[in-house]
């Protein structure tokens, strides 16, 4: 059997995502969906035929896990300063 977007698309809805799998040069995407706000979305392949139907999906388990890691990780503090504790802050002068 032939693998096209299409039957990729069709396992997608059977599993309940709502999202698709989208052609870009060189590579492959998935949009909509769960997908929309994901940071890392792409598939490095040249053609549908370089993955199989099993492997696809693989593809789509393993960003989803990817971007809830993204997504769930501590934002950095922006200021460089050490933070001390309440009882142990330099007093300025007075």
């Amino acid at each position: 059997m032939r693998l096209t977007a299409k039957s990729i698309n069709e396992e997608l809805a059977k599993r309940g995502s709502g999202a698709r799998l989208e052609k870009g040069n060189g590579y492959f995407y998935f949009s909509g969906g769960e997908a929309t706000d994901w940071l890392d979305r792409t598939v490095n392949a040249h053609s549908l035929s370089s993955l199989s139907l099993d492997q696809w999906m693989a593809e789509f388990d393993r960003l989803r896990k990817l971007n809830k890691e993204i997504l769930r990780a501590p934002a950095q503090k922006e200021s460089a300063a050490p933070e001390w504790p309440a009882a142990k802050r330099p007093r300025g002068k007075r």
